[in-house]
């Protein structure tokens, strides 16, 4: 990708950005649909050590560390304010890493004291449970921004490719992620809709959980891409 002020070589592997989201969809849509409920609960959807909560710790965690990553590469201090984006990407993995393992209580099951029990609505350590401010805002606030970043934003910039010479395009992600955010989108708006209607079915099985595994591919794809695009890119923005 070639602009007025940068060069962009955004080139991820098509197995990571397109087929891996989609084939994770497919299975999970299928285990789903045909899976005994018992056992999609007990291996797939269990809040303490299920395949789907597992991956909301480990995900972000690698997000965390690659964040780090990028914070020390050379090249970002050609950038004055982008230490403060990747900043907040990092410590948003970090919290969500963090908070899906309930500080590691899931893995090794220590008790809650019951001060803190008192005011957690799920009885466990972490903060997520203890107020929507620290639960669903965040969650709706990333949400907004896999939206805009990854379905409106690379829509726009295809169709107005001019935009692309603008300083702060160089935090706007390609079509790379468009798979990713469309899953995270489609996976609960088909709940959501199928709710609406009174309807009992669901497509996806526990489709919040779902939509937190696409939400944490996204950050770690971004965090990917951006790391790429920091190593290759030819002519910094000022």
């Amino acid at each position: 990708m070639t602009t007025g002020t940068a060069v962009y070589e955004d080139h991820l592997p098509k197995w990571l950005w397109l087929a891996l989201p989609v084939a994770l969809a497919v299975l999970l849509l299928i285990l789903g649909l045909f899976m005994p409920g018992e056992l999609y609960d007990q291996w797939i959807g269990n809040e303490r050590n299920g395949i789907l909560e597992t991956s909301h710790t480990i995900i972000p965690a690698i997000s965390f560390f690659l964040a780090l990553r990028i914070l020390f590469h050379p090249n970002l201090r050609n950038f004055s304010w982008l230490w403060f984006w990747i900043l907040i990407a990092a410590l948003g993995s970090f919290y969500m890493s963090g908070e899906e393992a309930s500080w590691g209580q899931h893995w090794f099951q220590w008790s809650t004291s019951s001060d803190w029990a008192a005011i957690n609505d799920q009885g466990e350590t972490n903060f997520h449970n203890t107020s929507s401010w620290l639960d669903q805002k965040p969650r709706t606030i990333l949400e907004i921004g896999i939206l805009v970043g990854g379905i409106i934003l690379p829509l726009l910039f295809f169709y107005r490719p001019a935009l692309w010479n603008h300083p702060l395009a160089i935090v706007v992600p390609t079509f790379h992620l468009f798979p990713t955010a469309l899953i995270a989108e489609i996976t609960r708006m088909t709940e959501r809709l199928l709710a609406a209607m009174d309807s009992s079915f669901r497509l996806f099985q526990r489709a919040s959980e779902v939509q937190e595994l696409f939400f944490a591919l996204f950050v770690l794809f971004y965090l990917i891409l951006f790391l790429r695009r920091l190593k290759e890119l030819k002519r910094q923005v000022p």
